[in-house]
């Protein structure tokens, strides 16, 4: 199946009721050939209908997750902790003292501005 079809169609459609022509001028429109068993004939109505294969159809998702159990969470929870270790503190202490000093100062010369 091309999956960027079965998106248009649903788009296009959804679950209302199709005519000839219309399925007709979206095949010419993206110059495809729709396959029959894309669609359903409901001959009362002379109409047609997406399947609910077609209507239930999502695009795959590029990652797939997947629900941990608590050991492989507490696990996962630990190596992080560990990784937080090896962050230079002292680096950051400083830069949060010059941004803090910084913003004294910006206030101080925008006050005296005025």
């Amino acid at each position: 199946m091309n999956n960027s079809v079965l998106i248009k169609l649903q788009r296009a459609f959804g679950e209302r009721a199709i005519t000839r022509q219309e399925l007709e001028s979206f095949e010419k429109e993206y110059s495809i050939v729709l396959k029959e068993d894309w669609l359903e004939f409901a001959e009362d109505e002379d109409c047609y209908y997406l399947t609910p294969e077609i209507l239930e159809y999502q695009k795959p998702s590029q990652e797939k997750h997947e629900a941990l159990g608590l050991g492989e969470l507490e696990d996962r929870i630990v190596d992080v902790l560990e990784q937080g270790k090896s962050i230079p503190w002292g680096r950051v202490a400083i830069a949060m003292w010059i941004f803090f000093l910084f913003i004294v100062v910006y206030t101080v010369l925008e006050t005296i501005s005025k």
